[in-house]
């Protein structure tokens, strides 16, 4: 091991290379842990020392792949959906607040109910976020806050399974006002980013409205949170029927 091994290595490869060269050997073998960050180091001290470098790697396998959906259970395609997406004063749930949410329940295939309501986060909007969204404080001062709104959202979520484009960031905020309000949320999560990196991995990128693009889905008033929640459902819908194609229901 060179020095780029931690905890195991602590001598420089090219050291390394000239004392294997001092010693009269023909080669050296060099099996780092998990980095390559050496070898340019190592194959310009064995030209110089004319000795041949056997390179190789300590690596590393992990599952680090993200689910397409988490608590899936039994969940059919035929199932109730909700999609949904929310606004927020920022990117962070712990420290950040919901300032609007909005939702549209799919049920059979088809958009039947949808839920919309504005967040009043009991602080100033952040200009860049107005930029964003178009949410002014005026729009948001005279609304209820989270306590009163979050438990009408998860009474029409339901027993649906809810789906969001990086989900994983709408969930956080869901989750961490649910835990604030004692509120329980267990429901299936799906993520129509990982969805979409399934079936259609010619694309370069998954934003929302990439997406929406390619498949001639319309978008207005992107970043409002009920306009992004019914473009999603249309790009689940889509995909609900290449699934099926592909003879794919749960």
């Amino acid at each position: 091991h060179s020095q780029m091994s931690a905890m195991d290595g602590m001598t420089p490869v090219s050291e390394l290379v000239k004392r294997a060269a001092k010693w009269g050997h023909k080669a050296v073998a060099i099996t780092d842990h998990g980095v390559v960050q050496a070898y340019p180091d190592a194959m310009s001290a064995a030209k110089k020392g004319n000795i041949k470098v056997i390179y190789g790697i300590e690596a590393y396998l992990v599952d680090d792949g993200v689910p397409i959906v988490s608590k899936a259970g039994d969940k059919t395609i035929e199932d109730t959906f909700v999609v949904f997406d929310l606004e927020t004063t920022g990117f962070s749930s712990k420290n950040d607040k919901i300032i609007e949410i909005g939702a549209v329940k799919i049920e059979k295939g088809k958009i039947v109910d949808r839920f919309s309501e504005f967040v009043n986060p009991e602080r100033s909007i952040p200009d860049k976020i107005t930029e964003l969204t178009s949410i002014t404080d005026d729009m948001v001062d005279d609304k209820e806050a989270i306590d009163k709104i979050l438990p009408r959202f998860i009474e029409f979520i339901g027993n649906s399974v809810v789906v969001a484009h990086n989900a994983a960031f709408d969930v956080s905020f869901i989750n961490k006002n649910c835990k604030d309000l004692k509120i329980e949320f267990k429901n299936s999560v799906m993520d129509t980013v990982t969805l979409s990196r399934f079936l259609f991995p010619e694309l370069k990128r998954y934003k929302l409205n990439v997406i929406a693009k390619h498949l001639g889905i319309s978008l207005e008033n992107h970043h409002r949170a009920v306009d992004d929640a019914k473009a999603t459902a249309d790009i689940l819908l889509k995909a609900f029927e290449m699934l099926k194609e592909k003879e794919i229901i749960t």
